[in-house]
């Protein structure tokens, strides 16, 4: 999309017509028309100019435009379809190097582009899984990324209320990544949280924060980043995130809440009669507290 090319194209039993030959490419309610020449095997035109070129739509990565030859006035000899693509619309490693398109991303410049020579001079390389060549880093495999949880789950489930720390395995952190700050984020009900982390082999730990929302639903899902270089984001493919949870919310009797799923580690709390996890469940001995393993006072 950002790129002039000049391009040839094949065609058999061309007639011979008085009046200049022209590219004509029809896409998003805009026609344009550049010149073409005759060649050995077809014809040869550029495509427009980029400025003239229609916006990709938003959300988009490319537009599909009708390439069409024809004599000036005169009807399309042939026709096909031509791809307009722009490498800049990807905001990610993963979804940038396994695009449809000859696309890589460039490390440290935390951006996707079609001319590596022009735009990642001396960064580090993930090439696209359809760039044509060899490459030692090919494909998403290769992106800086938060990687999976403890226990390979995407959901990291904390009770509203505490404090926790929260850490996940990151892959493929370069040397120079490494030097940086590193600062987990979260989104609670649109508010931005951010706190700092420290990176331990291949281990980042968040500082340690507390959780809690304001609505009466029994859960939200916060969403979680990993930053570094002061606004660069790890790649997150695994789209892991912080599940914040009310036990009391969900439910409102001894009997389901002890039935609750053992992930959520909830609890009958005899003194405030409701569902609640050990921790907020009276003094510090908790001995009003009942688990899943225990039955409920009759």
């Amino acid at each position: 999309r950002t790129t002039a090319r000049t391009l040839q194209i094949s065609m058999e039993n061309f007639p011979s017509l008085p009046g200049k030959i022209l590219c004509s490419f029809s896409a998003l309610g805009k026609v344009l028309m550049t010149n073409a020449t005759l060649t050995n095997t077809g014809v040869s035109c550029t495509t427009p100019r980029n400025y003239l070129l229609p916006l990709i739509p938003n959300g988009k990565s490319h537009f599909t435009s009708k390439l069409s030859v024809r004599v000036e006035k005169g009807p399309d000899f042939v026709a096909t379809n031509f791809t307009f693509f722009d490498c800049n619309t990807y905001s990610s490693c993963t979804t940038c190097v396994s695009s449809l398109f000859p696309c890589d991303w460039c490390v440290d410049g935390h951006r996707c582009t079609h001319d590596t020579a022009e735009n990642c001079r001396n960064d580090i390389l993930v090439t696209g899984i359809n760039r044509i060549g060899p490459s030692i880093r090919s494909g998403p495999a290769f992106c800086p990324r938060v990687n999976a949880t403890p226990g390979g789950s995407p959901e990291i489930l904390v009770s509203s209320g505490l404090q926790k720390s929260i850490r996940v395995k990151v892959d493929h952190i370069a040397q120079f990544i490494i030097q940086t700050r590193f600062v987990c984020q979260f989104n609670i009900e649109g508010r931005v949280t951010s706190v700092n982390a420290q990176l331990l082999r291949d281990t980042i730990y968040c500082d340690e924060m507390e959780f809690t929302f304001t609505s009466r639903a029994p859960n939200i899902t916060a969403t979680f980043a990993i930053i570094w270089g002061q606004s660069k984001p790890l790649d997150n493919p695994d789209n892991i995130h912080v599940l914040i949870y009310r036990c009391k919310e969900m439910v409102n009797n001894c009997g389901m809440c002890l039935s609750l799923e053992e992930k959520y580690q909830c609890g009958w709390c005899q003194v405030s009669q409701t569902c609640e996890v050990k921790e907020q469940c009276g003094n510090s001995d908790h001995k009003s507290w009942r688990s899943r393993d225990q039955t409920c006072p009759t």
